[in-house]
């Protein structure tokens, strides 16, 4: 699997494709494992390319599907480590056109109730709309995050406090 480190983040991630020939629809995503060194919980944030679960397209979700006001409704399932352990999964019709998804991920540090808002940002795509085409990784690279982020972080824990 291939690998990529960005400052204290590290990614090893396999693309998905999978599609019927000439018609029908594509299935797309990735495997990944993510991992920060100093073993801190983390924050996943996914923009989808289509509807997937409780998370909606085009806009920014927090992806853990748990309720609101605690800390721990910021952490991604299981990464109370400093691990994150994904397998999204995508489908859409031929002739969509191109698709992307994006994850943008922060440290928590649940002791002084911040975080860390200088993460890593990474997804993959693939165009619909061409026969045989296969998911492609968006590159990861450094983020600093976004007020429209720390909005989004905020409704589900509101006194948190946000590092940059």
């Amino acid at each position: 699997m291939p690998t990529e480190t960005i400052g204290t983040f590290e990614i090893e991630y396999k693309l998905i494709t999978r599609h019927e020939h000439h018609e029908g629809d594509y299935q797309f995503g990735m495997d990944f494992k993510l991992s920060n060194r100093a073993g801190r919980p983390m924050c996943q944030l996914i923009y989808p390319a289509t509807p997937v679960g409780n998370n909606h397209a085009g806009q920014w979700n927090i992806d853990n599907h748990q309720q609101p006001g605690d800390i721990t409704s910021l952490y991604y399932h299981d990464s109370e480590k400093g691990t994150i352990i994904d397998t999204p999964r995508e489908l859409s019709h031929f002739g969509q056109g191109v698709k992307k998804t994006k994850f943008t991920v922060y440290a928590i540090d649940p002791g002084n109730a911040e975080l860390l808002g200088n993460g890593v940002t990474f997804g993959y795509y693939i165009n619909t709309s061409q026969h045989g085409e296969v998911t492609a990784f968006l590159e990861m690279k450094s983020h600093v995050i976004t007020n429209e982020e720390i909005v989004l972080i905020k409704q589900a824990c509101n006194f948190i406090k946000i590092i940059k």
